[in-house]
Parts: C-alpha cells; structure tokens; sequence
C-alpha cells in the first residue's frame, strides 16, 4: 500500500514505525505479530501462505508451525472486536479481509488521536520473560495483556537467539546447566508446575521445554505436560531431564509425545543446542 498508515473497524497500524491502536489505544506487538500483520495487510485480503508468513516473522530461522499459530493467536487477541477480520485459509495459511484504508484517504479528523507508543526498536530490545518471579504477574487484577508481556518480558537479554522453559519443582537442581546455556544467549524460564508452564506456551513461543518426571506427590508430571501440550497442538520440542534412565522410561516419552528423555549435562546441550543453530563449544 503506498501508505504507511492502514485502517479498518477500531483498527490502525502504523506500518513505518510498526505501531498498532485499537480503539485509538496503542496496543504492544512482538517483532514476529507486527512483520506478520504487515505481510497480511499488503496482501490486501489475499491468501499468504504459511512458509512467507514464518519467514516474515522467524527470518532465517527454522521454527515449527505452532509458532506461527501462536502468533496468530496473538494478533487476533489484539484486534479484539476486529479478530475475526483475520481468517484461517485451510491447508494453506492466512488471509486479512476487511474494508481497508489509508491514511491519505481520510479527512485529518477522522484519524483517532493514539497516545505516544514506545518505539518498535524499545520493544525489541526488551523482547523475553522476566524469570520465575515474573510468572505470576499474569494473574494480577486491572493488568492488559499488553501490560502484562512487557513486565514479563523485559528481563531477556535484546541478544538472546531463543527461550528454553523449563519446568521443575526444584529449579536450583539445573542452575548450572541454565547458567551454560545463557551464556550461550538462550533465556532459560524456569516454573515450578505443569499449570504455569501450559499458561506461559500459550501465550509465548519457546524454542525447546525442558521437564523433569517426577514432582513432589505428581508421579509422571512431565509425562502428563507432554500429552497435554500435543493434545493443544503444542507442537514445541519436549525433553524428559531426569537422573533415573530406563528403555521402558524413553519410551514413554516419545508415546507421550517427547523428543527424548536426557540424563547427563552432555546429553541436554547436544539436544538443545541445535535447535538454536548452535553446538557446544569449550569454555
């Protein structure tokens, strides 16, 4: 569009700056949902397919299609009335259909006035979760969503190449293990229960989850996570990190759904490096 400034219903996005208002309210996009929406609006209705959208939002990354779902998901979220305007085109992609205009086509008075944003690149910079101490704050009465992303995300570093969760009820177990990976700039998220771990893959995207077995009085937790996050189409990669390795114990993994149960510091880093394009390297 030869505008940088579209609207539709309630909606504006400033495509420039990567802004987006509802309701004349700025509302807060991660990097991936603003070059989503931009590739979306410039189709102008039309169909895009899954592998533009994923390159748009994840360039020159490999990433699962349950990203792009997630993504989507928070877009609609944040078009609120206008959500159903973004469409699902079955077994191909997505497609935004409604009455678009420009800037430029509207009388000045028409344009609602929208309160200062942050600008994309302050955004981008505090892209990730706050660590465990943040996973509450969801819960507390009178916040946004928006509101409630920025405080929780605000503690990754702007250089971190990927998000790990990692869920266990006794997380100075793994501190070395977190320290390893960090320093190899992916943010490690820990959370002590299957609850909150489900409610934070709902709302953001994680590169790998890493589970213990057991929990407290829990048998088989993380067993009980992994089906429950391939029974939501969570298609996220899922490892068992537990001390008690057995054949019997690996295949209950990979029938709940997991990429593998991991015994050994070693074995953990050869599974979670690659998936952020990296490999181990001496210290």
């Amino acid at each position: 569009m030869s505008s940088s400034v579209t609207r539709f219903g309630q909606f504006e996005f400033d495509h420039a700056r990567g802004r987006l208002s509802v309701a004349g309210r700025p509302v807060e996009l991660d990097r991936a949902c603003v070059a989503i929406l931009s590739v979306l609006l410039s189709e102008d209705g039309k169909d895009v397919d899954k592998d533009r959208l994923l390159e748009a939002g994840w360039p020159g990354r490999v990433v699962h299609e349950n990203s792009l779902a997630k993504a989507i998901g928070r877009l609609r979220r944040a078009l609120g009335e206008d959500a159903r305007a973004l469409e699902t085109a079955h077994g191909h992609g997505y497609r935004l259909v409604a009455d678009l205009r420009t800037a430029d086509s509207l009388e000045p008075d028409a344009l609602p006035r929208v309160g200062r944003v942050p600008r994309l690149a302050f955004i981008l910079s505090a892209l990730g979760l706050a660590a465990l101490a943040a996973v509450g704050l969801g819960e507390r009465s009178g916040e946004t969503q928006s509101t409630q992303e920025l405080r929780l995300i605000k503690g990754e570093p702007a250089d971190a190449v990927g998000r790990v969760l990692w869920v266990d009820d006794h997380p100075v177990n793994n501190a070395e293990e977190r320290r390893f990976l960090e320093r190899r700039k992916i943010a490690v998220y820990q959370v002590t229960t299957s609850k909150d771990a489900l409610a934070l893959l709902a709302m953001y995207e994680y590169g790998a989850v890493i589970s213990d077995i057991n929990r407290n009085d829990k048998p088989l937790a993380g067993l009980k996570l992994a089906r429950e996050m391939r029974r939501r189409n969570d298609g996220t990669p899922f490892f068992v990190y537990t001390v008690v390795p057995s054949a019997a114990q690996r295949t209950l993994v990979a029938e709940a759904g997991g990429q593998g149960a991991i015994v050994t510091p070693d074995e953990l880093y050869a599974a979670i490096l690659p998936l952020f394009g990296g490999t181990r390297r001496a210290e």
